[in-house]
This record gives C-alpha cells, structure tokens and sequence, in this order.
C-alpha cells in the first residue's frame, strides 16, 4: 500500500508516493532523516476533525487497559492509527468507520449535502447502503416504530432523534465545502490544533433539529424515501400507529400523543386531558387549570437540580408553591433530604402538610432547652414570608417564624451569646409571663426559678 508524503523543494510541494517495501528498506526516508528530504504532510480540517473523534473513541472505550489507551492516543498524534494490541476494535470506533461509509458511499455528504433546501424532494432507493445503514444504527427503544431517521445534520442513521442525542460519538456535520486551507506541521500537534478558523468546530457532537429530518429508512423492505409519510411507499407497512408530519415523530397511541400548536411540537397526555396556557406557555392539566399558579415563562427555564430544559423534557414536571418548576423525579429526591426549593429556598410543600412537622419541631425545641453556655440572641428572616424578627432565641434544631410558624429561617445577625445571651433570655421570658399575668405564666416563672437554683448547686 502506498503512502503519500509532502516534499518541501523551494516555494512548491511536490507528493512523493513510496511503497510499503521502500519504508522498510529505507527508514530514514520514512521519518524524514538521514538521506531523504522528505516529511509528512500536514492536515487538512477534515482530518484533524477524524483525529479527535478517534481520540474520544479511545477515550470513551472501558476495553483498554490505560497504557494501550495512552499508546494509541500518542501514536494517532504522531499521523499513525490507534494500537491496541490484543483488542478488537473499540464498538464506538466501529460505528465511526460504519458512518464513515454511510457518508461517502450511497447514503452519504453528496446525496444530504442539499436535504436542508426548501425545494429538497427525497428520491426512493434501496440498496446495499441503506440496508447496511439500517443493520449498524444503535438499538432503539423509545418509540415502537418501523423506520429509521437519517440525520440531515450527519447523514448518519438513527433510531430515533433522542439516540441522536444521547450518541457519544457522532460523525463531523456534514458541510457544503472543505476547507482547503493548510497548516505547516512543527511537532506531533498539528498547526491547525490550536490556530484554527473560527467557523472550525472544536467538537463533533450536536443535537439533532427534529424538524429539519426529511429522510427515513423502512425498517422492514430498507427503502430510503421521504419523512413526510406514515407508510412505506415500497413495501406499504405503517411506520406508527400516530404520526406528525411537523414533528416528524411516529410512535404507538399508548400514551395519547397529539400536536399542540402553541407549544409547536408534541405531547402525550391526550389533547382532551390539556389546555395550553399563554401565559406559562405549557400545557395545563384541565382539572388543575384554574387553580394553577400563573407565572409568565416559568416552563422556559432549567430544571434547577437537572439543568434540563422544562419546556421540551420528555419528563413529567412538578408546579411548587412558590412558583418554581422542576422535573417531578428530582423533586421526589430533593424532598428526601431538603423540603426548600432550590431556586428561592422557599418551602417546597404546602403549608397544611408542613404544620404536623413544624409541630413536632417546635415540641423538640421545647424539650431540648439549650444550655446556658451555647445560648445565643440573633436576628432572623423567614424564607417563607420573608419577615424579620429581632431578639430571638437560637437553637439547633431551627427558630420558628411567629408569623407563618415555619422553621425555614436564616440567622442574619448573632447579637449576644454566653451567659449573657442566657440572662437576657430569661429576663425577656419573665417580662413575657408577667405580661399575660395569667396561672400559666406564674408557673412558667416558678419553674425557671426552681431551675436557677438547681443550676447553682
């Protein structure tokens, strides 16, 4: 097999072709060195963007041993392939050759270079490539369907969008035009690595425009025709019990999809179970409709413990009182360990299912008096009903709000601590008794009397 090497005479490059037998022969001529004038090439984009998805194939494979992995890396910097001795080819490696294929044979960069036109129409065709293409996608399942999308933004063959997505190796966007532009090679890195273009992508991964999908692949007769269709127009199977021709979705009618026209794309739910509010911009339970807490935008924001986006997650979401949205998952296990939201650190549930617990509390407060060493006099502020109150006694399990009876409070302030924050306490509460002047309150004295005394002993 022959290889192509670049020899700099001059102001010209002239390609000097040696054979595999003359490399053995002559290793000086090989590495430049010696005899020879000659040294490799240097990169073009097309060839720097394959490196680095070979290096994250490396990166990503579990198989290899981390001298192998850091052997092969090396040699892929110094224009070699990847080593891996006694290994098969990484799966991740397999399935980058196998696109690779798709791009450049009969599902490839000259047939979807121009699917993102207007005027694009999708010729059928069933070949050897599109059957291979629909063997070697990733598995599917998460939609029962019987065709198979082919990404305009890649060309490369997947199950669903949402495979697309979750692929941890895609193939380079597919462009209209190669850069011809090359970069003087001085070491194992190549020039261009860090002194690129600006429109040169630094990584192959990107999320799939659902909308833009205008190419599918039938599963069972592996004919390539247009997205805009819900049966094969070769062997007429139904590619999904419900099908959108905007969304370019098909899937089975067990979780009642439909379109929603404000929302511009698909949900599931049934369309007779919601109504969109214009004013959230989501679609409400209509049992819950009227009650619900309005908020402009709040389903156009991050999951606040995911960082998913509300608005198109494909999971449920949860409304908390304050107003906040978050995936209904991560708040069944935020509740496990904290009961604040995160976004405002307002109480998560409803004031009527927290009473029993603040309750329970405020009798612990009650039972744990602190010790005259460790009191303290601060100043708080209630999360809940952001009210601030002065002069209140801390303890470790929480101050109770006098407003709103939460133990959601911060401390803002430790005014005095000690014995001295110990006595002003007790004078406080004194003054308090003698204030209602009632039986309870003459007791409530006797006893911190009694106490005092028992204290000196």
């Amino acid at each position: 097999m022959g290889d192509a090497m670049d020899v700099d005479q001059g102001g010209g490059t002239v390609m000097e072709i040696e054979t595999e037998s003359r490399l053995r022969d002559e290793p000086s001529a090989q590495y430049g060195y010696g005899g020879g004038v000659s040294r490799r090439r240097s990169m073009s984009h097309e060839e720097e963007r394959q490196r680095r998805a070979s290096i994250k194939a490396i990166l990503a494979d579990d198989s290899i041993t981390p001298q192998e992995r850091r052997r092969s890396i090396q040699n892929l910097m110094d224009g070699g392939e990847a080593v891996l001795e006694r290994r098969q080819l990484p799966l991740a490696r397999e399935r980058l050759q196998i696109w690779k294929i798709q791009m450049f044979t009969g599902m490839g960069m000259e047939t979807l270079m121009d699917t993102n036109s207007d005027d694009y129409v999708c010729v059928p065709i069933c070949n050897e490539n599109t059957k291979r293409a629909e063997l070697t996608r990733p598995p599917c399942n998460h939609y029962d369907r019987k065709c198979t999308i082919v990404s305009h933004c890649c060309g490369a063959a997947f199950g669903c969008r949402i495979c697309h997505d979750d692929s941890p190796i895609l193939p380079p966007l597919l462009v209209a035009k190669q850069a011809t532009r090359r970069y003087a090679r001085s070491s194992s890195l190549p020039g261009g690595y860090t002194n690129m273009d600006p429109q040169t992508p630094e990584d192959t991964h990107h999320a799939i425009d659902r909308f833009k999908i205008k190419e599918i692949i039938c599963r069972e007769c592996y004919t390539k025709q247009s997205s805009k269709t819900n049966n094969c127009v070769s062997c007429g199977v139904k590619f999904g019990e419900y099908h959108c021709n905007i969304c370019n979705l098909w899937m089975a009618n067990d979780e009642k999809p439909y379109h929603c026209r404000d929302c511009g794309f698909c949900r599931v739910g049934g369309a007779e179970n919601f109504q969109h509010c214009h004013d959230c911009g989501m679609c409400i339970d209509k049992s819950l409709y009227s009650n619900h807490n309005c908020k402009s935008g709040k389903y156009k924001s991050n999951c606040p413990v995911c960082q998913e986006f509300l608005f198109s997650s494909r999971s449920a979401s949860h409304e908390m009182p304050c107003g906040h949205a978050i995936h209904w998952e991560c708040f069944r296990q935020l509740a496990a360990h904290d009961s604040r939201c995160p976004v405002c650190k307002k109480t998560a549930e409803t004031r009527e299912r927290m009473m029993p617990t603040w309750n329970a509390m405020a009798a612990g407060v009650a039972l744990q008096p602190v010790p005259p060493e460790l009191a303290r006099v601060v100043n708080i502020t209630c999360n809940d009903c952001e009210q601030s109150e002065d002069a209140r006694a801390w303890h470790f399990l929480g101050v109770q709000c006098r407003n709103c009876s939460s133990f959601n409070t911060v401390v803002d302030r430790i005014i005095m601590s000690g014995e001295e924050a110990h006595e002003f306490l007790e004078a406080l509460q004194t003054r308090s008794d003698l204030t209602e002047n009632n039986e309870e309150g003459s007791q409530r004295i006797s006893r911190r009397r009694i106490n005092r005394r028992r204290s000196l002993f």
